[in-house]
C-alpha cells in the first residue's frame, strides 16, 4: 500500500458509504495530501498504515504552522487531526492498521464558537427590499427559504422545482448523507418563491433543467454564487457579514424562541447529533433567563413584594 493508494480507497469510501459532500471530501483529501507530503520528506515511510507515535508527533508539529511557517488555530490544527483519526479508523476498519496513532497525542480541545445571529428585525430589513429585476426576485426568494426553512446553502441550492409543494407549504430537501427530510415554509416565502417562477424563465434555462436557482446562465447557481447574493443583498439592506449559514443560526434561533422543542429543531435543521442543534440552546440562554425571572412564580412573587 502506498500514500495514494490509502487516499484514494478512503476517498472512494466517502463519497460512496458515507455520502459526504464535495465540500466535505475535498477538505479531508487536502489534509491527507499535506499529511504525505511531510511524512515523505521527513521519514522513511511510504504509507498512512505505517505511521507510529514519533511520525505522528511529527505530524502534529507540523499541523501547527502553514506551509509558510504562519502559526495556526487550534481549531484548524484539530480539524486535521480529526480527519487523519478518520482516515486512520478507515485504515483499522479494513486491517490495514493495529493501533490508531492519534492516540500517542492529546488533540487540542477546541469550545464550539456560539452563532452569530441576526435579529427577527433585521432580517425583516433585508427581505423587505424591492425585487426589481429577475435576479432581485431570485435573491429574495431564497433568502426568504433559508430564513423560512433553516436549509444549508448546499441544500437549497441543490433544489429542483419539484421539490416544492405549495399546496402543503413544504420542500423536500436532501441533506448531509443524501438524507431527505420535508421541511416546512411559511406564506412569505411562498410569496416570493411565485414571484420569482414567474420570471425564472429570464435565466434562459436549458430546456431540461430542473434547477430551482438559477445563476446569470440559466444554469444551477452554485453554492458560493449563492453566497455573494446573500452577501450583496445584506449589504443592500445595511447589513454587514450576512451568509447562509448565518440566515440558518437567525432560523434556529427564533423557532426555539418562539417555543419549538430542540428535537423537532433538529429534524427541521437535518441534524444527525442532538448535540449539534444544542449550540442554539446557548446563544438563548439570556433570553430564557429573563424568561425565567419573569415567569417563575417564587421570582414573581420576590418582585411584588
Amino acid at each position: 500500500m502506498s500514500f495514494a493508494t490509502e487516499q484514494a480507497d478512503f476517498i472512494h469510501y466517502l463519497q460512496v458509504e458515507r455520502r459526504l459532500s464535495p465540500h466535505t471530501v475535498s477538505s479531508y483529501a487536502r489534509v491527507l495530501t499535506r499529511a504525505a507530503l511531510i511524512l515523505a520528506k521527513e521519514t522513511t515511510l511510504t504509507s498512512f498504515a505505517a505511521v507510529d507515535a514519533d511520525a505522528m508527533r511529527l505530524l502534529q508539529r507540523a499541523f501547527n504552522f502553514t506551509p509558510e511557517v504562519e502559526r495556526r488555530s487550534s481549531r484548524s490544527v484539530a480539524h486535521d487531526l480529526y480527519a487523519l483519526s478518520a482516515l486512520f479508523k478507515f485504515l483499522l476498519r479494513t486491517d490495514k492498521m493495529q493501533v490508531n496513532p492519534i492516540t500517542f497525542i492529546k488533540v487540542p480541545k477546541v469550545k464550539a464558537p456560539l452563532p452569530r445571529v441576526f435579529s427577527a428585525r433585521e432580517v425583516t430589513t433585508m427581505l423587505e427590499q424591492k425585487g426589481d429585476s429577475p435576479a432581485k426576485l431570485r435573491d429574495l426568494a431564497a433568502a426568504e427559504l433559508f430564513y423560512a426553512s433553516g436549509l444549508r446553502v448546499a441544500e437549497l441550492c441543490s433544489l429542483d422545482l419539484k421539490d416544492l409543494n405549495f399546496p402543503q407549504s413544504e420542500v423536500r430537501v436532501t441533506g448531509k448523507g443524501n438524507k431527505e427530510r420535508l421541511v416546512p415554509f411559511g406564506s412569505f416565502a411562498a410569496k416570493a418563491l411565485q414571484a420569482y417562477l414567474q420570471v425564472r424563465a429570464c435565466f434562459k434555462p436549458d430546456p431540461h433543467c430542473e434547477a430551482l436557482f438559477l445563476n446569470r446562465l440559466g444554469k444551477r447557481i452554485t453554492t458560493r454564487g449563492m453566497e455573494l447574493r446573500m452577501q450583496a443583498l445584506a449589504q443592500e439592506a445595511g447589513l454587514s457579514g450576512m451568509t447562509p449559514h448565518k440566515l440558518r443560526h437567525s432560523f434556529a434561533t427564533e423557532i426555539l424562541s418562539g417555543g419549538a422543542d430542540i428535537r423537532s429543531v433538529q429534524e427541521l435543521l437535518g441534524h444527525s447529533s442532538l448535540a449539534a442543534t444544542q449550540v442554539y440552546t446557548h446563544v438563548n440562554l439570556e433570553r430564557l433567563r429573563r424568561v425565567y425571572a419573569k415567569a417563575h412564580p417564587r421570582d414573581k412573587m420576590q418582585e411584588e413584594e
